[in-house]
């Protein structure tokens, strides 16, 4: 045991001088660090702790935290950007990287990693922010949208299983929404819909218009909007409305209710929602025939920082096994690395975990390349407003649309 010790002594004593020999090769760095992460009482315990294995294996340099609440963090970089005083590295929402290169406050990744790192991170949570052939962000967390679905409305309706095709899919909302009213005695609807103009209930669309085999770009980059599939899909939504499967005039807040009141068969939205909705005997599945979208957490680093290699060192930590390890020992995170699916905890996921992290691998990112994303959804809410409250044309909302979107990114 005597001898045992001492080995186990020696060894401490040889890595403690190994770490300071370390430090001693690199002059102090300190790198600030933006995050709402940090601020927020569920996520900040994993954020201390992830800052705390990075400075024990790089003890040269020191991160400097800066709380925020999310909202007030995209205000701050844009702001901050302005006066050329960006934060070293930050967490983003992907849908704020577009202005902040515009702005040209954020490094590209080429300049950070080689291929193989890169390539190292889901294609799906990094396309979006693919601006001018470049990767301007690195995806962190991701957060597919799942198909929530109500097994006990289905099961009044005849069904004992989630819909696998995309017309099973649209014949069991029809079937739900004929019962008419749920065990209470309130009124049910097949799909939940956002048709208030809000930029969610713009890309909320999105998976209808793929499932047609439309696209927001067409394959040279222009806008893509008008084709035949997205006309389709309008002209499917419209007759789902008008046989009362989806409710009209009511945002994101106000399905989430509907579904969590057991008044809809189908809900799509985040993981984040799944204890919002424990009054329902719910089956979270993929949305069948068609890819679902992903809005993710992703880091930048400043286009001005002073210690690029030293922020590239804390994206990778923070992104990768080491960081995504700490993580997950404090919250239930979706990865978006190849790298990081060898973790136990990636390895022996159940329920509806289990179900959104096998999304991410193939979920598409909302289109996000450009800064003038939100208001193009909130042109697309207003399109969807138009044809399933005003019961306008579909070809004709379509187009007007498209051609708002077009004026939009001509810009």
């Amino acid at each position: 045991m005597k001898r045992l010790l001492a080995i186990m002594l020696a060894l401490t004593m040889l890595c403690s001088l190994t770490v300071l020999a370390v430090a001693e090769d690199h002059a102090p760095v300190t790198i600030e660090f933006l995050c709402w992460g940090a601020a927020e009482t569920t996520t900040a315990p994993a954020f201390n702790a992830m800052i705390e294995g990075f400075e024990a294996k790089y003890p040269w340099i020191t991160v400097e935290v800066t709380e925020s609440n999310y909202d007030a963090v995209n205000t701050s970089l844009l702001n901050r950007a302005a006066n050329d005083d960006s934060p070293d590295v930050a967490q983003v929402s992907n849908q704020w990287v577009a202005a902040l290169c515009e702005l040209d406050a954020v490094k590209p990744l080429e300049e950070l990693f080689d291929e193989e790192k890169i390539a190292d991170f889901y294609t799906g949570s990094m396309e979006g922010t693919i601006i001018d052939g470049k990767h301007y962000s690195a995806a962190w967390i991701m957060q597919p949208f799942g198909l929530y679905c109500n097994m006990d409305l289905l099961a009044a309706a005849g069904y004992n299983h989630v819909p696998t095709t995309w017309a099973e899919y649209i014949q069991m909302a029809r079937d739900v929404a004929k019962l008419g009213t749920n065990a209470e005695g309130n009124t049910v609807y097949g799909i939940c819909l956002g048709t208030q103009v809000l930029a969610n209930a713009g890309y909320g669309v999105l998976p209808y218009i793929w499932a047609h085999g439309a696209d927001f770009y067409a394959e040279d980059g222009s806008i893509g909007f008008y084709s035949e599939g997205t006309v389709a899909a309008y002209k499917e939504l419209q007759d789902l409305v008008k046989e009362g499967v989806i409710a009209t005039g009511l945002q994101v807040v106000n399905n989430r209710s509907l579904f969590g009141n057991g008044q809809a068969a189908f809900h799509i939205d985040a993981p984040s929602q799944v204890v919002n909705f424990s009054a329902v005997n719910l089956q979270v599945t993929n949305i069948p025939e068609t890819s679902t979208i992903t809005s993710d957490h992703h880091l930048i680093v400043s286009a001005n920082t002073e210690h690029p290699e030293e922020c590239a060192l804390l994206v990778d930590y923070l992104t990768g096994p080491e960081g995504m390890e700490i993580y997950t020992q404090h919250n239930s995170v979706i990865c978006a690395r190849y790298s990081v699916e060898a973790l136990p905890y990636f390895q022996n996921l159940e329920g509806t975990t289990a179900v959104f992290y096998k999304m991410a691998g193939s979920a598409k990112s909302l289109p996000v390349q450009s800064a003038n994303f939100v208001p193009a959804m909130e042109a697309i809410a207003e399109g969807i407003q138009r044809l399933t409250i005003g019961l306008e044309d579909a070809d004709t909302v379509v187009k007007d649309t498209a051609a708002t979107l077009t004026k939009l990114y001509s810009k």
